[in-house]
């Protein structure tokens, strides 16, 4: 980002991936990263100091239309009586970090340019066709524009991704002070991704963003140093919490789950934290009677877990993702469809100890199962192939990628589903140009992934 103050600048970064940078705001609402859906691992890239005026490939040959200038904000208005397709883009104008925002009236041109450049109307249907990061320059332009896009209805499905080191200030006396999280409460953000935070820090979040005691409703740490006491001071001070994400989190036990799990939780994901076992699943299914959907990637759990699954659960549970859960095996997956018979999403990603015969086992109890994902199961065969065409005639998305013993005829089984619409064949090395010929026939299919 460039700072004016400073003249240092930094050559701009195109977003990508759905990630943008939140450029730091004279008022003092602090930078974040903003990720579409629900958090993952993506790469953080900066927004640019300074965003060319570039018209959507979708308007360029329109001659009638004079080109943005960066000279005045004008410009976008004259594009406002356009009415751009859907899916248009255009990447409009900054305002420099820590400039003062020009109010109307002070906006260069005549009345009635002025006039239209604020006209609310016009701006809750131009501002549609930007995307987040463009957004975050746009209502920078003036205050007129920030009323309009600090609307919560242009950040839905969007979760700021805020680092320690965004979350303080350094004063001139060298102490931090915690920045003004107002600007988030404004535009109704109700999910947080906080990354490399200590209890400490999730405490200060929780005494300086107001609607953090019962308007978050989705909270994921990742790579953070949260300790038992942390985790449990955070579920009992945010009531409204009904989604949770660990994520490379090593500091808390399997005891803070016990002392910290609530049963208004639905949505769980535990990954990468090498305190996770066993135990960790029997708090789990105890203490999270209303749970709809987990995610496990945890090396130490074993088939024995499957088991503590209760029959409430069986009957709310509908997705189970375990990924590269090393030590599950056919047996584990005999206890999980007997505890969880009402899976529409299951994920064996990475379980290399399954085989053909757990997979019948899924294709036999599991008949709602909507997405199937065996990649990097390398002991599956066409036999599992079979079973699954046969049984699972609901099943839209199935995922093989690296299933390296699958061959041609096992598409043939394929080739008898009337229902899939996404097939992955990423990496297996074994399918061939005679094996393809057989999914021709397949009406339904809308995805077919051969890379690699």
């Amino acid at each position: 980002m460039s700072n004016p103050r400073n003249g240092d600048t930094k050559p701009p970064c195109l977003p990508r991936n759905g990630l943008v940078k939140i450029p730091t705001q004279p008022n003092g609402l602090g930078s974040a990263s903003i990720t579409k859906g629900t958090p993952a691992v993506k790469n953080r890239l900066c927004q640019p100091s300074s965003v060319p005026a570039i018209l959507s490939p979708a308007l360029a040959h329109r001659s009638d239309l004079p080109i943005p200038s960066l000279a005045s904000p004008l410009s976008l208005a004259t594009l406002a009586s356009v009415s751009s397709p859907p899916g248009a883009s255009l990447v409009g104008l900054n305002a420099s970090e820590g400039s003062e925002q020009p109010s109307p009236e002070r906006l260069p041109g005549s009345p009635s340019e002025r006039q239209l450049a604020v006209d609310e109307k016009i701006l809750n249907r131009l501002f549609w066709y930007f995307s987040a990061c463009e957004k975050c320059v746009l209502a920078q332009v003036c205050k007129a524009w920030r009323r309009v896009l600090y609307q919560p209805k242009f950040w839905v499905g969007l979760t700021p991704v805020l680092h320690t080191k965004e979350l303080y200030n350094i004063l001139p006396s060298g102490e931090k002070e915690f920045v003004s999280l107002q600007g988030f409460a404004v535009r109704g953000f109700d999910g947080f991704c906080l990354v490399g935070v200590s209890d400490l820090d999730i405490c200060e979040f929780i005494d300086n963003y107001p609607l953090s005691k019962k308007g978050v409703k989705s909270m994921s740490l990742k790579r953070s140093t949260i300790t038992d006491a942390g985790l449990e001071v955070m579920l009992e001070q945010m009531q409204g919490v009904v989604r949770l994400e660990l994520s490379g989190c090593n500091d808390f036990t399997e005891a803070g789950l016990w002392s910290s799990l609530n049963a208004r939780i639905t949505a769980l994901s535990v990954s990468d934290c090498i305190n996770v076992a066993d135990d960790a699943i029997a708090a789990i299914s105890q203490l999270l009677p209303n749970l709809t959907e987990l995610n496990l990637q945890a090396y130490h759990v074993t088939d024995t877990a499957l088991a503590y699954f209760t029959a409430k659960q069986g009957y709310t549970t509908h997705t189970l993702r375990l990924n590269s859960c090393w030590e599950i095996t056919n047996h584990g997956v005999v206890n999980m469809v007997h505890s969880l018979p009402n899976l529409s999403v299951l994920s064996l990603s990475g379980c290399s100890k399954v085989t053909d015969d757990g997979v019948e086992l899924v294709a036999e109890n599991l008949r709602k199962l909507r997405s199937l994902d065996l990649s990097w199961c390398p002991r599956i065969t066409d036999m599992a192939l079979e079973y699954i065409a046969c049984d699972l005639h609901k099943l839209e998305e199935l995922v093989l990628d690296r299933c390296v013993r699958i061959t041609d005829t096992g598409l043939s089984y394929l080739s008898t589903m009337s229902s899939l619409r996404s097939l992955y064949l990423r990496w297996c090395c074994q399918v061939q140009d005679f094996g393809l010929k057989h999914l021709l026939g397949m009406g339904s299919l809308r995805l077919l992934s051969l890379a690699g």
